[in-house]
């Protein structure tokens, strides 16, 4: 049947590849098809769109949207939605400024830490794509400050550190509503690096369709707690590479999710037009 991967970036947010790139990627590892799931924007989706089609691939729309709850993040791989409904567009507009506001509250954090970076270094990093801590990361690296961006994390700018700037309160079930309304559906992203058993059930209650089992940073006996919650609340199964170019993190068609998976995405989802 062949295989895909669902969670993929790039320029448009933190991935340092053009979604053409990507894409061709993509390709010259024999996959079946994708989706580009950059955050909170859709900004390569319509590059992505045009080169698979040139290419032969399957691709369906995807994004990954920021929410969170106190004290903690939570990423929402959401696939299938019209990128032109007006609410997913404003969402996406105002998570561009929400990222715009961060982004200069953590170089002020950042400057009286001794690091004397600007926002323009890490507009730089960032290109036309929507800013977020890697592009932070990366203008540490580049202006000397840390050897490498997960010193930078660890030093500065993960959650904890003294250069952390949560994003505006966003509840999941907001975002989920949000997608659903716009034909789409959303997966929970990277469950077993972030939830804990009960959780998940309590999440996967009625906000969520799905949940990614394909992670590179779900053990095997995550994957096996994952697809026995799959099977007992009839969810999507999602997986992906989470991939942003080069050596950074798993290549792409690492976690072998079935093409199906994908097709199983793409028949939940109801157009809007």
């Amino acid at each position: 049947m062949g295989y895909v991967d669902l969670h993929l970036h790039s320029t448009a947010s933190d991935g340092i590849l053009s979604p053409t790139d990507v894409v061709r990627e993509i390709s010259a590892r024999g996959l079946r098809g994708f989706s580009l799931t950059d955050h909170d924007t859709v900004g390569g989706v319509e590059e992505a769109a045009a080169e698979a089609a040139r290419l032969g691939l399957d691709f369906v729309v995807g994004a990954e949207l920021s929410a969170n709850a106190p004290g903690r993040s939570i990423h929402i791989l959401a696939y299938g939605f019209d990128p032109a409904d007006g609410d997913m567009r404003a969402f996406f507009r105002d998570f561009r400024a929400d990222r715009l506001r961060r982004t200069d509250e953590m170089v002020k954090l950042l400057r009286t830490l001794g690091p004397r970076i600007t926002v323009d270094d890490v507009m730089a990093e960032a290109g036309d794509g929507v800013p977020t801590r890697a592009h932070v990361g990366r203008a540490l690296v580049n202006g000397g400050w840390v050897r490498e961006q997960n010193e930078a994390f660890r030093r500065y700018i993960a959650r904890g550190k003294p250069a952390f700037v949560e994003k505006k309160p966003t509840p999941p079930e907001e975002v989920c509503a949000l997608v659903r309304r716009a034909g789409g559906v959303t997966i929970l992203a990277h469950p077993g690096r972030d939830f804990t058993q009960a959780e998940l059930g309590a999440w996967m209650a009625g906000s969520f369709d799905g949940v990614e089992i394909l992670h590179p940073r779900n053990d095997p006996d995550v994957r096996r707690t994952l697809e026995q919650l799959a099977d007992q609340k009839d969810l999507l199964r999602g997986g992906g590479s989470d991939w942003h170019g080069a050596d950074w993190g798993a290549p792409p068609g690492s976690q072998m999710v079935p093409i199906e998976w994908m097709r199983a995405i793409e028949r939940r989802c109801t157009p809007t037009q």
